[in-house]
């Protein structure tokens, strides 16, 4: 077989130029009986191009534009010229290796006897349906002929990744384990990148200024807002008055704010929060929605966060890492024992060489 292959690869070579395939006028294939060209009833011959061969598996390019024809659409609303084509060549080599990939994982679950029952797939099309509140079919229906399918293709695209999905599971993700041991020197190691932004606690009372009030309305509330200060200064409670002063909406609990990082604060209170000392008050702060005095109660640089919290978070990270990796060497693997020609160049041959395996 693999002479036959050699022989026929080099008579088409010979005869056409790369990824170009003909089909006679009298409806005889050239090569291998790959489904690349199609005749019409008045004996013209359609010109496909062949991207890649998979063993006796060909890529085209119309079966990948077909795939692509949404996405194309939209691009063309917002691009042109050579930008619109460099994006379409890139897209397009993008699809053919992951269906390089797809065509080696599917033949390889069909060597080692796996499959996925019709039964399997109604239970994943049920549970995607839940996930997107969709309770009848042809809401379901309806979302994919918005993306240019129908039920059947989506019903078979997706048993393909049913499958895909428990060869994976079984030949590479059921391999993957990682220590505890790992997940602790991962912590220490990029400790630094787990810290927490800089945070302070802080209290406040709020005098709040009513939409539309006048000068002189305003210049009341000011003067109030001085007399709080003045009782601050001789010593009196600030969780006390801010308890009978306050109006804001933690007047109860003494004015406590909590926890707060500079994102969650008004500008205006962002400099005294992280510059007035611990136990301190501040002056008379007007905003947009009233005055504020506000002390600081505590204050962090930028703490780091606790083993215990991000363990679980490190530990997804790492097999995630692990799993796309030992993917690609599986690939590559399977790619070694097949046979993979690729014609198609991204961008006119630039960024990309016939070698890559796109991970999944």
């Amino acid at each position: 077989m693999a002479q036959k292959l050699s022989c026929i690869r080099n008579r088409i070579k010979n005869c056409l130029p790369p990824g170009i395939f003909l089909l006679h006028a009298a409806g005889i294939l050239v090569a291998l009986s790959l489904p690349m060209t199609q005749a019409r009833a008045n004996g013209e011959v359609l010109i496909d191009e062949v991207m890649a061969v998979v063993n006796h598996h060909s890529i085209t390019k119309s079966e990948i534009d077909r795939e692509l024809k949404p996405t194309f659409e939209k691009l063309h609303a917002n691009y042109r010229g050579k930008a619109y084509l460099q994006l379409v060549s890139s897209l397009e080599y993008n699809v053919m290796m992951k269906k390089i990939n797809e065509r080696l994982e599917l033949e390889e679950a069909d060597r080692l006897g796996l499959s996925v029952t019709d039964d399997e797939v109604d239970r994943a099309i049920n549970d995607i349906m839940q996930k997107n509140n969709l309770t009848e079919r042809w809401q379901l229906e309806s979302a994919l002929a918005s993306q240019g399918l129908t039920f059947r293709q989506y019903r078979r695209k997706l048993k393909k990744q049913l499958t895909i999905m428990k060869l994976v599971n079984q030949e590479v993700r059921s391999t993957v384990v990682i220590n505890p041991d790992d997940v602790r020197a991962n912590f220490l190691k990029h400790r630094e990148e787990y810290r927490l932004p800089a945070h302070v606690t802080l209290a406040d009372i709020f005098l709040a200024i009513p939409e539309g009030a006048t000068s002189d309305e305003i210049s009341k509330i000011e003067q109030r807002g001085a007399h709080i200060l003045r009782q601050i200064g001789r010593g009196d409670d600030f969780e006390m008055l801010a308890g009978s002063e306050s109006e804001g909406p933690n007047a109860q609990s003494g004015g406590l704010l909590g926890d707060l990082t500079k994102d969650q604060l008004l500008p205006e209170l962002v400099k005294p929060a992280f510059s007035i000392g611990i136990g301190k008050t501040s002056g008379l702060i007007k905003t947009s929605r009233g005055y504020y005095i506000i002390k600081v109660l505590k204050r962090e640089a930028q703490p780091y966060q606790k083993f215990a919290d991000i363990r679980q978070s490190i530990l997804n990270k790492l097999t995630k890492d692990t799993t796309e990796k030992r993917i690609r060497l599986w690939l590559e693997k399977l790619r070694a024992r097949s046979y993979v020609e690729i014609y198609a160049q991204r961008n006119g041959g630039t960024g990309v060489t016939p070698g890559d395996i796109l991970p999944h």
